[in-house]
């Protein structure tokens, strides 16, 4: 497996966004402190805003009746917009600078710097999105656990001399929303890997992954 790629950080105008003190908002911004738990955008909003992420965590899901399938969670340097049939909330507390979408066209016309890191967090979301449907049509939810462990190996595993070290900045609530199942199934089937000698749990934000090829053999399984 190779090490995950450090992406670069943002020059131009998402830098300094990024990096503008508490008290001078950037030009056209305005600086928003969100405590957890509240619901920044939903589809039926008519605020077109777009918005930088300057610290905390933000989930982006669809919800239905019954059930909510979350797309992906926005962190510091990631770019989103509350004109989406998405609903967006702050699952830690969060700092975000907040912008008209006319006035930020025109921000990203005088610095195009910025377009990166936007279809870095467009690019992101669609792969979860794909992901999502390939693993609730054609995976169970031991496969889709199995390649998402898989998938933080390969991303940010640290390697160890008991196998691969990975941190858990997910809590089990928010990896089940990713998986499309419960809380109570993903702690299960932790605990159960962990007897079967696949894993162990460091602490609660850590996880180490002691046999890959066995989650590697999970993954494959498709759904009955």
């Amino acid at each position: 497996m190779t090490p995950h790629h450090v992406a670069k950080p943002p020059t131009g105008a998402a830098a300094y966004w990024l990096n503008a003190p508490a008290g001078g908002a950037p030009p056209g911004f305005e600086r928003r402190q969100l405590a957890k738990g509240t619901l920044l955008a939903t589809p039926q909003a008519r605020e077109d805003r777009v918005f930088l992420v300057q610290s905390g965590r933000l989930r982006v899901y669809l919800a239905g009746e019954n059930r909510e399938l979350t797309l992906s969670f926005l962190e510091a340097g990631d770019i989103y917009t509350t004109h989406t049939p998405t609903y967006v909330e702050a699952v830690a507390a969060s700092t975000l600078w907040l912008i008209d979408t006319p006035a930020f066209a025109q921000q990203l016309a005088s610095d195009p710097g910025v377009t990166p890191v936007m279809m870095r967090v467009l690019g992101r979301m669609l792969a979860n999105a794909v992901h999502l449907i390939e693993d609730l049509s054609f995976r169970e939810v031991p496969a889709r656990l199995a390649r998402f462990l898989l998938g933080l190996v390969e991303r940010r595993g640290q390697v160890c001399e008991a196998g691969w070290r990975v941190p858990l900045e997910l809590g089990m609530e928010d990896i089940a929303s990713l998986l499309g199942t419960t809380r109570q199934t993903v702690s299960s089937l932790i605990n159960q890997w962990a007897r079967e000698g696949i894993v162990s749990r460091e602490g609660r934000r850590s996880l180490l992954v002691h046999l890959p090829e066995a989650l590697r053999a999970l993954s494959s399984k498709a759904a009955c």
